[in-house]
């Protein structure tokens, strides 16, 4: 049986000096464009949506209450004007398929994770080619959305990688390849000696792995500046804040 691919990182870019993940500037006007080609969004459920919601104002992130839903779900958006997000999303009850995807039942757990991408008129395949955890957006904006709502203290401005890690990644592979996405392997089996050599081109979350739990761990590279936060402070993934230079 094939295992089940697991999102371990994603990475925002930022816009500001992100020695801190508290800092009260706004980001700048508008997200840089091109660098988020194929990216929509990061489902993360969680089961206590409060908690996960304050977490996340802690790290310094602006969050959008979601609108109501009929079967109960819940969510809060961080949202970017690009029109990527992380979105935080609870489901207290199995109600139907949707609701039976995003449930967790143990506060205890960290999040399930899904990722959206964006590709319209790209050439997907058929249905059963696209992992379950897999789905494509359309780049969501509200008419309800407001300038506070990407004003991200921390300076984030856009979603713009994701990692993958687990046994077998052809499926994931064949459909980013279809959707003309960029992607590079990377072996987590050399993270300690990558986070101690210099490198021209910008870290990868999960190569920080090993690092002590807690920490936030910053990199500093040829154009760039970036702070690794691990999954027991953003619910199960590895954020990376990306400042380029």
């Amino acid at each position: 049986m094939r295992q089940t691919c697991t999102i371990i990182g994603v990475a925002v870019l930022c816009s500001m000096n992100i020695a801190s993940t508290a800092g009260g500037q706004a980001p700048s006007a508008s997200a840089r464009d091109g660098g988020t080609i194929g990216l929509d969004h990061i489902p993360i459920a969680v089961a206590n949506l409060e908690q996960a919601a304050d977490r996340y104002k802690a790290l310094g992130f602006a969050l959008k209450p979601g609108r109501p839903h009929d079967n109960g779900i819940r969510n809060q958006h961080v949202k970017f004007r690009d029109g990527t997000e992380l979105e935080l999303i609870t489901a207290p009850e199995a109600r139907d398929a949707l609701t039976t995807k995003y449930r967790v039942i143990s506060p205890w757990v960290t999040g399930r994770r899904f990722l959206a991408l964006y590709a319209p008129g790209r050439p997907r395949g058929p249905e059963s080619a696209v992992p379950d955890y897999i789905f494509f957006g359309p780049r969501n904006s509200s008419p309800t959305d407001r300038p506070e709502h990407f004003a991200h203290p921390n300076g984030a401005e856009s979603f713009i990688a994701v990692w993958l890690a687990g046994d077998d990644l052809t499926r994931e592979r064949q459909l980013l390849t279809r959707i003309g996405a960029n992607t590079t392997n990377e072996d987590p089996r050399s993270a300690h000696r990558r986070c101690d050599t210099p490198s021209e081109e910008p870290r990868r979350g999960p190569v920080l792995a090993q690092g002590p739990a807690g920490a936030q761990t910053a990199v500093t590279g040829s154009g760039y500046s970036s702070m690794f936060l691990p999954p027991d402070l953003t619910h199960g993934l590895w954020l990376e804040l990306r400042e380029l230079r």
